[in-house]
């Protein structure tokens, strides 16, 4: 399940340039991110809408399609003033399936050769080698 959550090609790319460590680390920030995003409480329409627009690219770029397109539903509908309701409940439900989703990446052995992120470097283990099964 997790998987499909985490898009692991966009994960693979984006190590091939930035690295296993700093790409541990944008993913540790990420994930911490995460966890405190779209939370309920006084907050606005354009609160939410400034925090999902600042989520798409990030969710994008480390291959979390499904949170990113819903952050953007976040983002479109806030900025037009729609109800915000079932877009939120639609965002706060992949970002929590999408934080341990990133964490389970960690289960996944490295390639020969090949370091694991690992707590210590700020991240969790990913292999930025197909899992070929």
């Amino acid at each position: 399940m997790s998987q499909a959550l985490v898009n692991r090609e966009a994960l693979d790319e984006l190590s091939a340039v930035i690295g296993l460590e700093k790409l541990g680390r944008i993913v540790d920030r990420f994930r911490l991110s995460l966890a405190t995003a779209f939370a309920e409480g006084d907050r606005t329409a354009a609160d939410y809408g400034r925090e999902a627009h600042t989520l798409v690219s990030m969710s994008g770029m480390l291959g979390c399609d499904a949170l990113s397109q819903a952050c953007r539903v976040v983002e479109e509908n806030a900025a037009a003033g729609h109800d915000l309701a079932e877009p939120l409940a639609a965002v706060r439900m992949l970002r929590d399936r999408t934080i341990p989703a990133l964490q389970d990446l960690t289960a996944v052995t490295p390639g020969a050769g090949q370091p694991a992120m690992t707590a210590s470097s700020g991240a969790s283990n990913v292999s930025t080698t197909p899992s070929g099964g």
